[in-house]
């Protein structure tokens, strides 16, 4: 499915995949993921999701992130795959969770390898690869 607008909030469908240990997530099918320009990592996910998809058992890498009010806090994550299939192409970077995140959010990392029109007015929003371009 193409990316769409979820109340207010820009959304996409995704695949995460741990290639590493063969895992993906979800079993079936997409999960939506956010698209957050203010967020400047590539994935980030529920430590459930994490859990899954065994990243936790990998080698893991601790990155600090500033949030908007200027606090800060500690990230764990290693390198995995997103998937996009509304654009038969996949994404390699780092994945990565902080206790109490719900919700699986595409940062600036990622977003910078797309072509991104939003347009609140008619409320679309058009998602390319930027090897489309």
């Amino acid at each position: 499915m193409n990316p769409y607008f979820l109340d207010d909030i820009p959304v996409l469908e995704v695949i995460i995949k741990n290639p590493v240990m063969n895992k993906v997530f979800p079993s079936e099918g997409t999960v939506i993921a956010i698209l957050d320009t203010g967020f400047e990592g590539f994935l980030l996910i529920p430590e459930d999701v994490f859990k899954q998809l065994s990243f936790d058992e990998l080698s893991l890498e601790q990155r600090e992130l500033i949030l908007a009010n200027s606090l800060s806090i500690r990230s764990t994550g290693t390198f995995g795959e997103v998937v996009i299939p509304s654009l038969k192409n996949r994404f390699d970077g780092f994945i990565e969770t902080i206790k109490g995140i719900e919700e699986i959010v595409v940062g600036t990392e990622l977003i910078e390898k797309l072509r991104l029109t939003l347009d609140y007015c008619t409320r679309r929003i058009e998602v390319k690869s930027c090897k489309e371009v």
